[in-house]
């Protein structure tokens, strides 16, 4: 059952850091600033917010990790409903996979050293009383956090599990991606907002569903979420107050309008310009046949119109099915992976990650249908495919020995994309390929 939270025992942090000096490797982020001032907003609003002001604070480009630290230890403690925590700006992962969040003195090349490591936050929502803590984080992951998230094994997703907890997380490894030049929010933070103005209240789960709509529609990198003990029943923002009736409405107006006048206006044939009135004119004759056609017409345009956008919505078409294939493509020769890992269920993650595609539907299926001679069983012909629509990735491997039995061996890629369905000659691979109902959930 929904609820909304106890304004008197809930508490909100929400933290941003738009601003790095020109030495840090990162770039400044200026929507992070009207990200919280209106997220703040949205959230305190006397008409529709479900806290009040003095229960939810702004550390808006804290100096050190010690300041952030002991703001939250003491609104983490204070709040024994909802505990809700906003991290704004660059997320960065450092060389053991751990997750740190940037502050203005952060310096790319010392993560470790310069940074919000996560699992300081992670500690402080764990020692929390809070009934239901929700974790929003607006920060761009690289390609490897963006990998450990959707995978079973997953460092980062393993730091963001906590009791209670629900978590907002996007995606994209590209700073523009979110805030695009000019633009008042980031990408994120904006679905979000929108969401919480709307006119319906929603709870967690459909207000994560609004936003990845939002976002897939604009060709966004699409969110993604962590729940744990079903947190996903809590409304953040209150249905708004019908419309208050308008004013009412003038009388209707008179012919004469002019007071100083002592008649009114005489036509047109009466000033002298016409000699008599004009004829008047034929009434015109309505046709009985128009609304017999119009009408079918009308209900056959708007069933076309309603079936073009929902199959839109739901299949791949080839041009974005191309697009979202280059794109794995090119990445899976940036990365590396354990040797004799199955490739298939990855491919059909990365594909799904590409923010390319319909914004509703199954993911194309992804299937190995050939090997070569060769040690990687990994390697091979890999076709894509999605309805009538069918790509095929030739994938080399090259092995690089770990030196050590209890080390696995890692591989790189080399990846071609052929426009058409892949030959099946060759040994069969021991991957039996992915389809839609084998992929992990999008919303994990």
């Amino acid at each position: 059952m929904t609820r909304l939270p106890d304004p008197d025992r809930s508490r909100a942090i929400l933290i941003g850091t738009g601003t790095h000096g020109d030495g840090s490797g990162l770039p400044s982020l200026p929507a992070i600033s009207a990200n919280l001032t209106d997220l703040r907003r949205v959230l305190t609003d006397p008409a529709t917010g479900t806290l009040p002001p003095e229960h939810c604070v702004i550390a808006r480009d804290p100096a050190t990790a010690g300041e952030v630290g002991s703001l939250l230890a003491g609104i983490a403690q204070e709040a024994t409903d909802l505990l809700f925590v906003y991290y704004g700006g660059h997320g960065l992962v450092d060389d053991q996979g751990r997750l740190h969040l940037a502050l203005p003195r952060t310096d790319a090349a010392r993560i470790r050293w310069t940074a919000l490591p996560f699992e300081t936050l992670r500690e402080e929502l764990l020692d929390s009383p809070a009934a239901i803590r929700v974790l929003v984080l607006d920060c761009c992951f690289s390609g490897r956090a963006i990998e450990a998230m959707t995978s079973g094994h997953s460092t980062v997703a393993g730091q963001i599990d906590v009791a209670g907890t629900y978590t907002l997380a996007s995606t994209s490894a590209n700073a523009v991606a979110y805030a695009p030049e000019g633009a008042t929010h980031t990408a994120f933070t904006g679905a979000l907002l929108a969401a919480l103005r709307g006119p319906v209240a929603l709870d967690l789960d459909d207000l994560f569903d609004e936003v990845r709509r939002d976002l897939a529609l604009r060709g966004m990198p699409r969110p993604q979420r962590r729940v744990v003990n079903n947190a996903g029943k809590l409304i953040l923002a209150r249905p708004p107050d019908p419309a208050r009736p308008g004013p009412a409405s003038e009388p209707p107006s008179t012919a004469w309008t002019d007071p100083g006048a002592c008649a009114p206006p005489r036509p047109l044939w009466h000033q002298g310009n016409v000699a008599a009135p004009p004829e008047p004119r034929r009434p015109k004759t309505k046709s009985s046949i128009l609304p017999w056609v119009c009408g079918p017409l009308l209900l056959l345009a708007s069933g076309a119109i309603w079936w073009y956008y929902t199959y839109t919505q739901t299949h791949w078409s080839k041009g974005d099915l191309r697009d979202a294939v280059h794109q794995v493509a090119a990445d899976l020769g940036k990365q590396s992976r354990l040797a004799d890992t199955p490739l298939e269920g990855y491919i059909a993650q990365l594909i799904d990650q590409s923010g390319k595609g319909p914004a509703h539907g199954p993911t194309p299926s992804v299937e190995h249908l050939s090997q070569p001679d060769s040690d990687s069983k990994i390697a091979g012909d890999y076709e894509v495919s999605s309805g009538d629509n069918a790509f095929c990735m030739h994938v080399t491997t090259s092995v690089k020995e770990a030196g050590h039995d209890l080390v696995p061996d890692t591989v790189t890629f080399s990846v071609t994309v052929t426009d058409d369905t892949c030959p099946t000659a060759g040994p069969p691979g021991t991957g039996k390929g992915s389809s839609p109902s084998s992929t992990p959930s999008k919303t994990t």
